[in-house]
């Protein structure tokens, strides 16, 4: 998920990228409003992040120059204006939240996921240790890297995820994976778990000696 992060103040515009970068979102920075609008011209992004009283252009008119571009991004106002009128002149212009500082941070994530949600964003993904994984496009996703699997890998790991938390038989597994009149041997399974645990991290899944295998989320 690709954030753009709209926030003057040195200090906090860090310590928020940090957080967002910790929670598994790519993150770009701008200090004024006129970094901003480029950005949203050159790049695709899940989420904007805006402050109003920045340099150049504020976070209003940041905005509302993109929406008549046409782009829907949503869009969450970050700012010390806590009057109504700021508030109603932010949602004239796209936004689709505001939230006034101090900002909590939890808070603030909570908002986003909720947020991402409601605009589809995030309905297909699913996280997986460091990863969101997308079983459409089968690909993994942690900020700036994307993985994509291949068929089988992708297949196997669909499998472990219907049954999220539960053991699965090797044979249940094999049997979605291969063909019935192409069985493999138990050693070519155990070849795709351990590549999928090298990527995901090996205390993802759990093995219960000749029985199968469980997926820990």
């Amino acid at each position: 998920m690709n954030i753009l992060l709209l926030e003057d103040d040195l200090l906090f515009s860090e310590s928020l990228e940090d957080f967002l970068e910790e929670a598994g979102f790519s993150v770009d920075l701008c200090n004024d409003g006129e970094c901003a609008l480029e950005k949203s011209y050159e790049n695709s992004y899940d989420l904007l992040l805006l402050d109003v009283n920045v340099p150049k252009l504020n976070g209003f008119e940041v905005l509302q120059n993109i929406r008549m571009q046409n782009n829907n991004t949503p869009a969450i106002f970050l700012t010390s204006f806590k009057d109504k009128e700021s508030v109603l002149k932010g949602f004239d212009k796209g936004a689709d939240d505001y939230l006034k500082k101090p900002v909590d941070l939890d808070e603030l994530h909570s908002r986003i996921i909720a947020l991402l949600k409601r605009t589809n964003c995030m309905i297909d993904t699913i996280k997986i240790g460091k990863y969101f994984y997308n079983p459409k496009q089968k690909k993994l996703i942690y900020q700036e890297e994307e993985l994509t699997l291949s068929k089988k890998l992708s297949d196997l790991l669909d499998i472990l995820i219907e049954h999220k938390n539960q053991l699965v038989t090797k044979e249940e597994i094999s049997g979605r994976l291969w063909e019935w009149d192409k069985q493999p041997s138990e050693g070519s399974l155990r070849v795709y778990i351990n590549e999928l645990k090298k990527i995901i991290g090996k205390e993802m899944i759990q093995n219960q000696k000749g029985i199968g295998y469980k997926l820990e989320l």
